[in-house]
């Protein structure tokens, strides 16, 4: 159990408030993927679990020790709270969890995971809470109100492996998982302990909690009746895939072997007698506890090196590229990496290239890397695809980062000059800066890297530099012999050098990761002959095919 106990000590370090999670998200976060950007959407929340997005640009973010729910707008932290519940925060308990009614806003509920405290404020571990519990509220555009309990889940032993996360599916069904709590019971594939006791489940149940009658396993009765799935020792993603509206969960291993799994109606996800692959299991499946109606399935895939994955999300949107649409991303909290699954064609598991991956297990470092997207994201509590179709990625040091496609220029009308396309409000535009039309809406913010390019058409290579006095980038023409200056903004320019005019002279373009406005920079004009569009993040660019 060595890498469990390192697991929890990390746990506990951050939560007691080290730095080890933001020293993570303060490496700056990369990405394979060169035609991929990354922008900060907001920082200043504490311990972050959970996001739902109530709106565009509308978020409400769960906060795990202090039972405070968060609200940004269009990227600013609101004042206050919209809710904050009494929580039980010790070790993995708090406020974990949180799903939207399939029909919201018209139908406004919101559902709240959380270890409830037995007294009316936020406690650790003294007095026992009441429960790791469900509830519904109701949004009135400002506030949750009226709580209802739905569900009322074991709490102890723990205090860790307490689950949390909870997804509606296509069916309209809630799906709730708690993690075993450090039982052995049967629904641990212990046959000689304690009968099902709701633990290291996962739940499907009425929106309103009730037992739906097509359960797996509701002819058996009493508690099996609510189970989708049992044998999970703990999750911290559900997701449902789609195109086939089948349900995937991660699962963390205690020394080896987190997964990624397939969860049909009545799986049996192994533990405890099997972690990883039952083929590297000696024993086989024949000490697992098969009730009525269950069966046991393989991971789709396997870490061999504990790496705590958490949020798994399906890329239902075109907006990374459509080579990444309805792939699986998926976080991790150990290592803050962002990892990216190509999903086959009968959409039951995955496409690899690595020949050790053959067996579906990671058992290094090197197998791992195919699937490694991005990194420096610090612990990541959740992946979302926002209404806008970007993927948005929680970070437990406080962050949510947003991630898109980077501008890819391309002569779209070929008249030999480069154009660039945007979307918005459901409708493609050109905009040709060799037309000379497009009235400027200004840009500026946050620091870019520079390109170095061919800027003034004589075959030689001119750099950009920094002024640290003014604090802006300028293009240093070299070739000209002097400080042919072009300045703008600070970092969150992304640059797209390309002849825009047709002149065979290198322009640039530049995207705002905050703003989302979009600027030509004609530097072969000799001077700043802007052309900006945009200012919302549904600006999309288009890439020629």
């Amino acid at each position: 159990m060595k890498t469990e106990t390192i697991r929890r000590i990390i746990l506990l370090s951050i939560v007691a408030g080290t730095t080890l999670a933001s020293t993570s998200v303060a490496i700056a976060q990369t990405l394979k993927d060169p035609k991929l950007h990354i922008r900060q959407v907001v920082s200043g929340l504490s311990q972050p679990t959970a996001m739902a997005f109530i709106g565009p640009g509308d978020i409400l973010v769960l906060q795990k020790s202090d039972g405070r729910i968060r609200r940004v707008i269009n990227g600013v932290l609101q004042a206050g709270e919209v809710l904050d519940v009494a929580v039980d925060n010790t070790s993995e308990r708090g406020l974990l969890g949180i799903a939207l009614h399939p029909n919201f806003p018209a139908i406004p509920f919101v559902y709240l995971y959380y270890t409830e405290s037995s007294t009316f404020t936020d406690t650790s571990g003294s007095p026992p809470p009441l429960g790791n519990r469900v509830y519904r509220y109701t949004w009135n555009g400002s506030a949750l109100i009226n709580p209802a309990l739905i569900l009322n889940l074991p709490v102890t032993p723990g205090p860790n492996h307490n689950g949390g996360k909870m997804t509606f599916g296509p069916d309209g069904k809630l799906y709730v998982v708690i993690g075993d709590l450090n039982h052995t019971g049967q629904l641990q594939n212990v046959a000689g302990g304690p009968a099902p006791d709701n633990t290291g489940v996962i739940l499907r149940v009425n929106d309103d909690g009730s037992t739906p009658i097509d359960n797996p396993f509701f002819p058996q009765g009493g508690n099996l009746a609510k189970y989708f799935a049992y044998g999970v020792r703990n999750s911290f993603g559900l997701a449902f895939e789609p195109v086939t509206g089948k349900l995937w969960d991660t699962e963390n291993g205690p020394a080896t072997y987190d997964e990624i799994n397939l969860v049909e109606p009545g799986f049996n996800s192994g533990w405890t007698q099997i972690m990883g692959p039952d083929s590297r299991d000696p024993q086989g499946l024949s000490d697992l506890v098969q009730f009525p109606g269950s069966h046991y399935a393989d991971p789709k895939f396997s870490w061999f090196n504990t790496v705590a994955p958490t949020a798994l999300v399906f890329m239902n949107s075109p907006r990374l590229g459509t080579q990444y649409e309805n792939d699986l991303f998926v976080g991790d909290f150990n290592n803050g990496n962002l990892y990216r699954f190509i999903v086959n064609d009968a959409r039951d598991g995955f496409v690899f290239t690595t020949p050790g991956l053959a067996d579906l297990v990671a058992d290094n470092g090197t197998e791992l890397q195919e699937v490694i997207l991005g990194n420096g994201f610090g612990g990541i509590a959740d992946l979302k695809i926002g209404p806008d179709g970007l993927l948005y990625v929680l970070s437990f040091a406080g962050k949510i980062f947003a991630i898109a496609s980077k501008p890819t220029p391309a002569d779209f009308d070929n008249d030999g000059k480069s154009d660039i396309g945007i979307y918005r409000d459901g409708v493609w535009s050109i905009i040709r800066s060799s037309d000379g039309g497009n009235t400027a809406m200004g840009w500026g913010g946050p620091s870019w890297t520079p390109v170095p390019a061919d800027y003034d058409g004589d075959g030689i290579t001119d750099i950009a530099v920094y002024n640290t006095t003014n604090g802006v980038w300028s293009i240093i023409r070299s070739s000209d012999g002097g400080n042919m200056a072009i300045g703008w903004g600070d970092p969150s320019w992304t640059p797209v050098p390309a002849d825009y005019d047709g002149d065979g002279k290198a322009d640039i373009a530049v995207y705002n990761n905050t703003t989302g406005v979009w600027a030509i920079i004609r530097s072969s004009d000799g001077g700043n002959m802007a052309i900006g569009w945009g200012g919302a993040p549904q600006d999309v660019p288009l890439t020629k095919k």
